[in-house]
């Protein structure tokens, strides 16, 4: 999964691709998850960086705490597809998860405490 800063600047993207190739006409295509709002980026150039292909990207769509898929293609050839996550953290070391915050836990209270559920 690859993550990305939820702004409107240019950032690089390292990927390794299913064919190394050196290229000024390649295409991105982005799609937001839920939503279905989309975007394509196109004449991306890449450059060979060791085992990597890094590609200089500027997204539009981008929105803190969502989830996308991308696809990278140069003209019918599929070079690489892949999850994106898009938050501002950028501390490693703090735990994060797509539903932080979202969902409160049931706190019983009384007789409700005693009761257990089985799943077969």
């Amino acid at each position: 999964m690859i993550r990305l800063l939820p702004n409107t600047e240019s950032q690089t993207i390292n990927i390794i691709p299913r064919e190394y190739i050196i290229a000024s006409d390649l295409s991105l295509s982005i799609r937001e998850d839920g939503t279905g709002k989309s975007e394509t980026l196109s004449e991306l150039t890449s450059v060979v960086n060791g085992n990597y292909l890094d590609i200089d990207c500027t997204f539009s769509i981008l929105s803190e705490d969502s989830s996308y898929f991308i696809e990278l293609t140069q003209e019918d050839t599929l070079l690489y597809r892949d999850k994106v996550y898009c938050t501002s953290q950028i501390d490693e070391s703090v735990s994060h998860t797509l539903n932080q915050g979202k969902y409160q836990p049931y706190a019983g209270t009384g007789s409700d405490q005693d009761q257990q559920y089985i799943i077969i």
